[in-house]
């Protein structure tokens, strides 16, 4: 029995192994791809606070710069990771432990993401929006760091899971920019523009929970918009797992009973936290009683 035990053992730790160089390399790549470090030199700019909305405007920053960017720089990264698959070893790396290592490689924007995040919530310490500006009213602690953490670091990581994926199942080239700008062309839509969208908007990977959007007679009325951005928070948080088990179901090898549940699981938390983000918090749009200027 014992020697059974080890010979079952050996692949295992070899595979474990062979992820974690996997990843590091891939991790290596990602950060001297140029649309990181563009991506990073435009989140800098999303470090100052601003004179309405403290540092609550500066999401679209990071969603943008970390996210949309590395969408298209992990699709691209996906595509081309057959040719690095001997780069662990001399044995070929299954699809699905090289999808496992880019996906890793997906914590370093994430990382960048949370450190933009950790800046920004002691700007809004520091720096507090004014009681004209936004948030305003019956926002808690929690409220706002969610909101901050949704729109940055979990932008700065779901964009690039979201390219593995299509790395993985649509490979061609031209289909991640194109992605991206459907992509942003469906939050520009849903962003809280447009009242039937307001409650659905949710759905969405990013979205704002508020702002400038005016009032009658004031366009520049701070309002408040209705929904809970902690559940949102959690949703964001099952759709990458999603990303992860779609990108991992293009390997045949990887279609495993347990991956099914795993996949089963999160949908199901996905619907039921997608829901909570709709119909809980802030339960109707508030705009705030003091005039923009």
């Amino acid at each position: 029995m014992s020697a059974i035990g080890m010979t079952t053992s050996v692949p295992a730790v070899r595979r474990d192994t062979v992820l974690w160089r996997l990843a590091a390399t891939e991790t290596g790549r990602y950060a001297r791809h140029p649309l990181f470090i563009v991506g990073v030199l435009l989140t800098l700019l999303g470090l100052q606070p601003d004179p309405k909305t403290s540092s609550f405007y500066n999401v679209i920053v990071p969603g943008a710069a970390l996210g949309v960017l590395g969408l298209v720089a992990m699709a691209s990264m996906t595509r081309n990771a057959r040719t690095l698959s001997r780069s662990a070893g001399a044995v070929p790396v299954p699809e699905h432990v090289q999808t496992l290592a880019l996906a890793l490689s997906c914590l370093l924007p994430f990382g960048v993401g949370l450190l933009w995040y950790a800046w920004n919530v002691w700007l809004f310490h520091h720096y507090p929006p004014p009681s004209h500006g936004f948030p305003f009213g019956p926002v808690t602690e929690s409220w706002k760091l969610a909101v901050l953490f949704g729109g940055g670091p979990m932008a700065a990581l779901g964009g690039p899971l979201l390219g593995v994926v299509i790395g993985r199942w649509w490979p061609r080239r031209g289909v991640a920019p194109m992605s991206a700008v459907l992509l942003v062309s469906l939050v520009i839509v849903f962003q809280g523009l447009f009242e039937p969208l307001l409650r659905v908007r949710v759905v969405m990977p990013w979205t704002y929970f508020g702002g400038p959007f005016g009032a009658d007679g004031d366009p520049n009325r701070m309002v408040l918009h209705s929904g809970s951005p902690q559940w949102w928070v959690g949703y964001l948080v099952c759709l990458c797992g999603l990303a992860v088990v779609a990108a991992l179901w293009h390997d045949r090898e990887a279609r495993t009973s347990r991956l099914r549940a795993v996949g089963a699981v999160l949908l199901a938390a996905a619907i039921v936290t997608c829901l909570l983000a709709m119909f809980t918090g802030i339960d109707h749009t508030l705009v705030n009683p003091l005039p923009s200027s």
